[in-house]
């Protein structure tokens, strides 16, 4: 079966058979996989993906590991042969059960706040973890010109972009000394599953990667605790999110917030950019708002 250019849909009598699974109902879309195809089949979740194995492999090997501390971490499932998916041609087919619940409330403070503590634990277990993804360097070692995220070469940056990309491209180089660890690399509150105003499931996995847990706190403090409307983070919110992560014995560090929350701003504003040089799907009103929270930053 074919969904879309590109996308060859797997045998679901063979993913069954395979996983020892019951017959698979009809497959029903889900909504959220940016670089893959989500099927929703009964209790499991079929993630098809054209990426490297050996990359695959790393992501499952750290999500089984981080599961036996922090059981929120959701995990594939493992085949009777006991590989976590299965590679044809290019396409690689992993199998998760399925996590009920809804994105996580970012106008709710005991989520917010429940948030923050579960991020603190994950980082607490995943600061041992050393072993870098093959495809996902940290953001010290990263390519500034072009890299999986963006492409300077076909980008034209606004004024307040490019003041903001060379104050990061210099607090890079001045090479601050950060812990490093595993982190999400991605979350904001569609990938926090919450079910009966808990957080039960942290999903999709797939920009995982050994960088700052400081980084990612800047990331999902502006995620879950900024004012839309106002382009920037809201103050309260932002300094109990960041109260409750150190009271829960997070690692990051919190001296160089500032400077990492402007790295977050300028990594997503040059990657939209660089999918609307290529004319691929991006929102230019999020440019706008992006454009707006890094001007306050600035200011």
């Amino acid at each position: 079966m074919a969904k879309g250019p590109g996308t060859v849909l797997p045998d679901p009598d063979g993913i069954a058979e395979r996983w020892g699974l019951a017959p698979l109902p009809p497959a029903q879309p889900l909504g959220g996989g940016h670089k893959n195809t989500l099927l929703r089949c009964g209790d499991v979740v079929l993630r098809i993906e054209h990426r490297d194995p050996e990359s695959v492999a790393w992501e499952h090997e750290l999500t089984a590991f981080l599961s036996h501390d922090v059981p929120e971490v959701v995990t594939p499932l493992s085949a009777l042969d006991g590989s976590t998916f299965a590679e044809t041609d290019g396409t690689v087919v992993s199998v998760l059960p399925f996590v009920a619940g809804t994105p996580l409330d970012r106008d709710d403070e005991a989520q917010r706040l429940g948030a923050a503590r579960l991020l603190a634990r994950l980082h607490w277990v995943g600061r041992v973890w050393r072993r870098p993804r093959p495809d996902r360097p940290a953001f010290a070692d990263l390519d500034l010109e072009t890299n999986a995220w963006w492409d300077l070469r076909i980008v034209e940056m606004p004024a307040v972009l490019e003041q903001a990309y060379e104050r990061s491209r210099a607090w890079l180089a001045a090479a601050p000394w950060l812990a490093r660890g595993a982190v999400h690399g991605d979350l904001y509150r569609a990938n926090l599953r919450v079910h009966d105003g808990r957080i039960n499931g942290i999903l999709d996995w797939e920009d995982a990667r050994v960088d700052w847990p400081a980084w990612e706190l800047a990331n999902t403090t502006w995620e879950v605790c900024k004012d839309e409307a106002r382009h920037r983070l809201d103050p309260e919110r932002s300094a109990r999110f960041l109260e409750a992560y150190a009271e829960a014995d997070g690692p990051g560090e919190l001296a160089s917030f500032d400077d990492l929350l402007r790295l977050r701003l300028v990594a997503d504003t040059l990657l939209s950019l660089t999918n609307a040089a290529r004319d691929e799907p991006w929102d230019r009103q999020y440019v706008d708002h992006l454009l707006r929270a890094l001007e306050q930053l600035d200011d």
